[in-house]
């Protein structure tokens, strides 16, 4: 009597526990920008399997497995807003010392104060937007003086940016795209937008969900199938804000329709070098380039000076504008 009491309530305590676990590990092997994420999630998926076939053993009156269903969706629901909040809006980086650089040429000496006042400004603005990744290039009289690379082109892998990671410039394309071939812009060029997103999110070739799940969570973390990040060809990886227009609310991959903002399916892309190399060539008014609705690319021109700046990020509403100015007025300070 005692067994066939205890046995409906441990099978009801075992299906919540499964379809719970479940849930977070379908969460977290999908969130984009986990480190871990696919084998944490697979081994989540392989405990919420065992549990079931524990309540599998035991019979279970028909209310009883109702309930259980009811109550684990719930607290599922429950948990994959949990695990929300703290996977994917938590910030990339504590503080501004561990958002790591790669330079490119050490600069001139009579910009080194410069330089060091303007990665100070870069890490301050990488930490307080929480943006994934910023690369920056200065010129002057007609060279590059500092070219720099901060945080990461990939999220997820951590793969880092550094001088020669080419970005996605969005609308900014229009004031560059003419330049290219006259002064044979290297790093400069049009991609088709399934270049820089492999998986077509959010458009037709884009995979069945529970596809995605198992490649993520499974067929991936064993070997099995070869990891779409991160993007070949120094491409960073796109993103934008969850909510709100707001890189601090946390990010969310870019769909191609994100990345085609330059109409015919195509993507531009630049490096701030090859950017700074136009502007010192063509002398235009300061430009701003959008995807997604949000900047992601800044080039300002001093023409007192002759300083010349470009800043670009990887995801939408970065204000790329404001850092931009705030070096150019350092190096502008410098050369006064």
């Amino acid at each position: 009597m005692k067994n066939s009491v205890m046995n409906p309530v441990k099978s009801l305590t075992l299906i919540v526990l499964g379809l719970v676990i479940a849930a977070m590990g379908i969460y977290v092997g999908e969130a984009d920008d986990a480190p871990g994420a696919g084998g944490i999630g697979l081994i989540l998926m392989v405990v919420a399997v065992v549990l079931g076939v524990k309540a599998a053993r035991n019979r279970l009156p028909v209310w009883a497995a109702r309930t259980a269903l009811a109550a684990g969706v719930v607290l599922a629901v429950l948990t994959a807003l949990l695990t929300h909040g703290v996977v994917v809006t938590r910030p990339l980086f504590a503080q501004s010392q561990e958002v790591p650089s790669a330079v490119g040429s050490a600069a001139a000496q009579q910009y080194a104060a410069s330089v060091e006042h303007a990665r100070k400004l870069v890490r301050a603005a990488v930490l307080e937007q929480n943006l994934p990744g910023v690369s920056v290039a200065v010129g002057s009289a007609g060279t590059i003086v500092w070219a720099e690379g901060f945080g990461w082109r990939d999220v997820g892998t951590r793969a880092a940016v550094t001088p020669d990671t080419r970005f996605n410039i969005g609308t900014a394309a229009a004031a560059v795209a003419a330049s290219v071939a006259p002064l044979g812009l290297a790093n400069t060029g049009i991609d088709a937008a399934k270049e820089w997103s492999p998986e077509a999110i959010g458009e037709e070739g884009e995979d069945f969900p529970l596809f995605t799940i198992f490649r993520h969570v499974v067929w991936q973390p064993l070997g099995l199938m070869p990891l779409e990040y991160p993007l070949p060809g120094d491409r960073a990886t796109f993103y934008v804000p969850r909510a709100d227009h707001n890189p601090r609310r946390g990010r969310r991959l870019m769909y191609m329709r994100d990345l085609a903002c330059c109409a015919n399916g195509m993507a531009f892309y630049s490096t701030p070098s090859d950017l700074v190399r136009f502007a010192l060539a063509t002398q235009p008014e300061s430009v701003n380039g959008e995807l997604a609705g949000g900047l992601v690319t800044s080039m300002t021109t001093a023409k007192d000076s002759g300083i010349v700046v470009a800043v670009t990020s990887n995801i939408a509403y970065a204000n790329t504008s404001s850092l931009a100015q705030q070096i150019e007025d350092e190096f502008s300070g410098q050369t006064r």
